[in-house]
């Protein structure tokens, strides 16, 4: 067999090699939960959220010059 021909079925069979232990390690693992914070009030049109600061209680959202608590439900 020329030395050509057995130069790339050895670089295939090192392909193919490389691909199933890719496709293994990625089968076995597993995605995390994205984490999501809910936010449990809405802006009203024309509002803009300029800033969020978090503190010990939770977090704060500044609307224009009014700093809203996220565990104050009413606007």
């Amino acid at each position: 067999m020329p030395l050509g021909v057995c130069l790339i079925i050895y670089l295939l069979a090192l392909y193919i090699g490389a691909m199933v232990l890719l496709w293994q390690s990625l089968r076995g693992q597993k995605t995390a939960t994205p984490l999501v914070t809910e936010v449990p009030f809405a802006l009203r049109e024309g509002q803009t959220i300029v800033g969020i600061g978090e503190t010990t209680q939770g977090i704060d959202f500044y609307i224009g010059d009014y700093v809203r608590d996220e565990n104050y439900c009413d606007l």
